[in-house]
């Protein structure tokens, strides 16, 4: 029978966790799904664990390939994904136990639903569990409403792995390879082609906030660059909504900021392409002066100076 949820987990070295991932997904009470575990390289006994799951489970599919990444891995999953819906879940994190039944019936029910979003917790251990994200639920219509509610992180989260997709959203859409902002950059994406978003208060996804030897959270110069051509292609989207003023300069300041603290990062790197970007991009001055609640006053001292007089400028008063 054709699964009608397919379930993306790249796995590499996690032989600590993988097992209780696994058996958090395919315990869940909804029963017609897959579970593609997509084995990166991983030399711990990661590979093996995969193996195990796929013989005492026939809705398992272990894939192992030479180590390329968390979005190789997750490109290499929605390949050969078979599902109606799809969805995504990092191997050193678990579900309770009804996410999916209760947010499929949903999906099932409102065919018209592009994107499901469900609640998330932080967890570290059985007594550290903090940081419960639970919007109020809600629906959301339109390209317009969905982007600014998506830009803002506010009530859809940047992440993909508290979603729920329809498989056909992700035709001729990847994950970047080699970049480690990849959740970042597809919001971009998806604005062009979602029409409906469903803000669910059921289930909960159960995030590993703290794994020591997790890339995640290593914010060095790469990191920031990636997540400043991240934060352009979302810049970008704003010329399709030309009412959001205020939205598309603190936008643009997002971005400016990546990019002034990745330069700090490495004050060797060079970035001139970037600035390139940013002084191509800079918003008008009508553009600073309708927005509310932007930072004016260094927006407006970097448009008179130029980008880059600005940019050294600034990294010098900051570096005293």
């Amino acid at each position: 029978m054709k699964p009608l949820l397919s379930i993306i987990t790249p796995v590499y070295n996690v032989s600590n966790y993988l097992n209780r991932c696994v058996n958090s997904i395919l315990s869940q009470s909804f029963r017609e799904l897959e579970l593609i575990l997509v084995d990166d390289g991983s030399t711990d006994g990661s590979s093996l664990i995969c193996d195990e799951w796929a013989i005492k489970d026939n809705r398992v599919v272990v894939i192992h390939q030479k180590n390329g990444g968390v979005s190789s891995a997750r490109n290499i999953g929605l390949n050969i994904a078979k599902g109606e819906y799809l969805t995504f879940v990092d191997s050193d994190d678990f579900l309770a136990s009804d996410t999916y039944k209760i947010n499929m019936d949903f999906l099932l029910r409102h065919p018209n639903v592009d994107i499901l979003q469900y609640p998330y917790c932080h967890y570290n251990n059985e007594q550290d569990i903090t940081n419960f994200h639970c919007p109020s639920s809600m629906m959301l219509y339109g390209p317009e409403q969905i982007f600014v509610n998506w830009w803002s992180g506010t009530p859809l989260e940047y992440v993909i792995w508290n979603k729920i997709f329809r498989r056909s959203l992700w035709i001729d859409i990847h994950f970047s390879v080699g970049r480690t902002s990849e959740d970042t950059l597809l919001v971009a994406e998806f604005v062009k082609k979602a029409n409906i978003v469903y803000i669910s208060e059921k289930g909960l996804y159960y995030y590993q906030r703290f794994r020591k030897d997790s890339y995640t959270y290593v914010y060095d110069f790469d990191k920031h660059i990636d997540l400043f051509y991240a934060h352009a292609a979302i810049y970008e989207c704003f010329m399709y909504f030309p009412a959001m003023v205020t939205e598309k300069v603190l936008a643009f300041t997002r971005l400016f900021r990546r990019l002034i603290t990745a330069k700090q990062m490495n004050m060797e790197a060079d970035v001139s392409e970037q600035l390139a970007f940013v002084s191509h991009n800079f918003p008008s001055w009508r553009d600073i002066i309708v927005s509310k609640k932007t930072e004016k006053l260094w927006l407006s001292i970097a448009k008179i100076a130029g980008v880059r007089l600005f940019t050294k400028l600034f990294l010098k008063y900051l570096s005293r």
